[in-house]
């Protein structure tokens, strides 16, 4: 395990005090199959790394290179870490998943954001066999920053990402997290936030690439008056898994959160979607709500959205609602009586149904490419379906 990243919590776990992962963790239920896959996991080689002077950071996963230094912004490879970004976690789960991420760590570094920074730092990463990257995020006090990370068609083996992030007094980040990639991999991030007053996370997730894709979201709003958002867009086809997880634990007051993912599922895919609302005692003040909505092209895809509140206290404002099945036909009919055919209607609809949340303003350096990219998934499964094998 490498004691220079890991916290309190975590130093004196092993992989092997944990029970198999099975899909009767509650914490993995409804991802079949998979994850028999991740158990006992063997990481690979390290992959020649290859440099894009688009991006801040180009990582294999092991190494990485920095192509454009950024005033402000301290990268800190792993082997020079001192210290682990979040000292101590408050609700985090563990499974032996999380801990053998840890031990099995194959390289990765720190941020240390000091000054503002309006524009992304990007980080793309790169992949050929299982690897298990470390970032570690930390803003400064009365600081903000925005951070993108790119898996795309360069991820090309199983990669299991742990992310932390640290925010402290007044702290402000924006995060892309970016799974695009078209390989038949698994794409499994682990992600922990800590937030202290004032402070306020975005995260914005793009999930249309990899065989099975996870992102575990574990949030920590301790400080009063701290802000979490998170909006998210998934596409499934053919027989991809989605799994989005999202826990945000209320623990100081005047905290609030918002969740808002949308997904659309085709051929034999599937999506699962857990969102869980804690409030703790003495979290008064709190505004929190969650959305999770779901649009079935075909009677073999499936949805699970379950959506959870915990409230231990008064004085709160909380809100959830998910739904699960095909574009109603009362939408096809408003729009098919202005003269257009049923197989466009149903495109207009499923694009405005993304852009709820693609057309904002956080969504503008990826709308272009998150858009032609579900265009596309969209066109896959209809191709399919024309020929008999939806």
């Amino acid at each position: 395990m490498n004691t220079k990243i890991i916290e309190k919590n975590i130093e004196d776990k092993s992989s092997s005090d944990f029970e198999d992962i099975s899909v009767k963790n509650e914490d993995w239920k409804y991802v079949g199959k998979n994850v028999f896959d991740i158990n006992n996991f063997d990481t690979g080689k390290e992959s020649k790394l290859t440099t894009n002077k688009e991006f801040n950071v180009d990582s294999n996963c092991h190494s990485h290179s920095v192509n454009n230094v950024i005033e402000g912004i301290t990268l800190t490879g792993l082997d020079e870490v001192t210290s682990p970004v979040v000292d101590e976690s408050i609700k985090r789960p563990l499974d032996k998943f999380v801990v053998e991420q840890f031990e099995k760590v194959t390289g990765g570094f720190r941020l240390d954001i000091e000054k503002d920074f309006s524009e992304y730092y990007s980080i793309n990463y790169q992949s050929d066999e299982t690897v298990v990257p470390y970032l570690g995020i930390n803003v400064n006090t009365n600081t903000s920053g925005k951070v993108f990370l790119n898996f795309a068609e360069a991820v090309k083996g199983n990669t299991y990402p742990i992310i932390e992030l640290f925010l402290d007094k007044n702290a402000s980040l924006e995060l892309i997290i970016s799974a695009t990639t078209e390989s038949e991999i698994q794409l499994i991030n682990t992600l922990y936030g800590k937030l202290l007053n004032d402070a306020n996370l975005s995260i914005h997730l793009v999930s249309t690439g990899a065989t099975f894709s996870r992102s575990r979201m574990d949030i920590d709003l301790v400080g009063n008056g701290s802000r979490f958002n998170i909006d998210g867009v998934y596409f499934g086809e053919e027989n991809q898994v989605h799994d989005n997880r999202v826990f945000v634990n209320h623990l100081g007051t005047n905290t609030s959160s918002n969740m808002i993912t949308k997904g659309v599922l085709g051929d034999e895919s599937s999506s699962i979607f857990t969102g869980t609302i804690h409030i703790g005692e003495g979290a008064e003040k709190t505004d929190s709500h969650q959305q999770n909505r779901n649009i079935l092209l075909s009677e073999k895809a499936t949805a699970q959205s379950v959506p959870n509140l915990e409230i231990l206290c008064d004085d709160v404002i909380c809100s959830h609602g998910s739904s699960v099945g095909p574009i109603e036909e009362k939408l096809y009919h408003y729009v098919m009586s202005r003269g257009i055919e049923k197989e466009t209607a149903e495109k207009i609809l499923i694009k405005g149904f993304f852009n709820e949340v693609i057309n904002e303003e956080s969504w503008e350096i990826i709308h272009d490419q998150v858009s032609r990219i579900l265009e596309k998934k969209y066109e896959n499964v209809l191709k399919r379906g024309n020929n008999g094998k939806g």
